[in-house]
């Protein structure tokens, strides 16, 4: 039989292999040769239903072939009416961005440790945060200049076109991008006779930085022009570019894609908040025109987020529920930390107990 001493050494092994648990394991238009692609995105959409006036005011980002000249790089923006246009104050975004804070809830999570060396060696807490769209070109005639202005340093002119041709041989002739996949996405704005607002500056830069800018138009739904045209969109790749949309309007916010027996809701647009706003919101103040309340006595914030865009083939509406559930995300912080049973030394000293109450039997 073993001695004594060596007994103990070996059953202490055992309940050390029994007890340690193993550590877990580790719409942009740019000139032939310069290309550009949307970067990240941020809009605000503030509707009025009793004027019928939508507020669409844009930022964005546009990332463009490292050493190109993007002479005559710009944007274009569709409307049902002729819009009234401005610059915008960006900073609007930073508030509406903090106001759409995930609420934070701090939750304590217990681990429980069975062996008393594991403990040691187990870190007593940390925090972790959980997340929670051809024909010969038409005279000139065919395209009508409705207002031009400069914004912001932009040059920027409302078009109304007969055909897409139309409106992409006005384009090349004064210095806008003209290429094929424009004409095509022009199409169906062209058709319902919308206008085409577009946007026009230089830089040599490798991100431009498009300052918030604002159109103010009339329509009987308030809308963002999510169709881009088919050069934008690659399925395959990376998915990096976030779209923000903020709406403010008679209720919570829900979007639509297409319209007629081919609309759909909105499903890659994904809720981050909405909640009903304060009388008058004053941080609306810098982006809307003087006089416009900032917001109604029934104005909710609803605000989304798009990291599939650009993918678009159709435009985006909005309608409200007044008796719409608030909502905000939730992200909760955990503080891991330790519940130790040490059943090695338990047994340990129960061993020893035995052992001292034995040997004090023995004859």
């Amino acid at each position: 039989m073993l001695p004594a001493r060596r007994r103990i050494a070996v059953i202490l092994a055992c309940l050390l292999v029994l007890t340690v648990h193993p550590a877990p394991a580790c719409c942009p238009a740019w000139r032939p040769g310069q290309p550009v692609r949307i970067a990240n995105q941020q809009i605000l959409v503030v509707w009025d239903p009793a004027t019928r006036i939508e507020h669409f005011i844009r930022e964005a980002k546009f990332a463009a072939v490292p050493g190109a000249r993007q002479e005559g790089f710009g944007f274009l923006v569709p409307s049902p009416t002729v819009p009234e246009i401005a610059a915008a104050d960006g900073a609007v975004f930073d508030q509406l961005n903090d106001r759409i804070k995930p609420r934070i809830v701090e939750v304590t999570r217990w681990k429980n440790h069975y062996s008393l060396l594991e403990a040691l060696f187990a870190r007593e807490s940390k925090t972790v945060a959980s997340r929670a769209p051809d024909a010969a070109p038409p005279p000139r005639a065919a395209v009508e200049v409705m207002k031009t202005a400069r914004v912001g340093g932009y040059d920027v002119v409302v078009l109304k076109a007969a055909d897409p041709a139309a409106l992409t041989e006005w384009l090349a002739d004064n210095g806008y991008d003209s290429r094929p996949e424009l004409a095509e996405w022009s199409r169906p704005y062209v058709e319902k006779g919308w206008m085409i607002t577009a946007f026009k500056y230089a830089t040599d830069a490798t991100t431009i930085d498009v300052s918030a800018v604002r159109l103010t138009f009339e329509t009987d739904a308030p809308l963002f022009p999510y169709r881009v045209p088919t050069d934008q969109i690659n399925p395959d790749a990376p998915r990096r570019n976030v779209l923000r949309a903020f709406v403010v309007g008679p209720g919570r916010a829900a979007g639509t894609l297409g319209d007629g027996t081919e609309a759909r809701p909105w499903e890659t647009g994904r809720l981050v908040y909405s909640h009903p706003l304060e009388v008058n919101a004053s941080f609306l103040g810098g982006v809307l025109p003087e006089g416009t309340a900032g917001g109604a006595t029934n104005a909710w914030l609803t605000a989304f987020e798009d990291s599939t865009w650009p993918s678009g083939t159709d435009d985006l509406t909005f309608a409200f529920d007044p008796a719409g559930d608030q909502f905000q995300r939730v992200e909760k912080r955990y503080t891991d930390r330790d519940w130790i049973l040490p059943l090695d030394a338990i047994a340990l000293a129960g061993l020893g107990l035995f052992l001292a109450v034995r040997r004090r039997t023995s004859p």
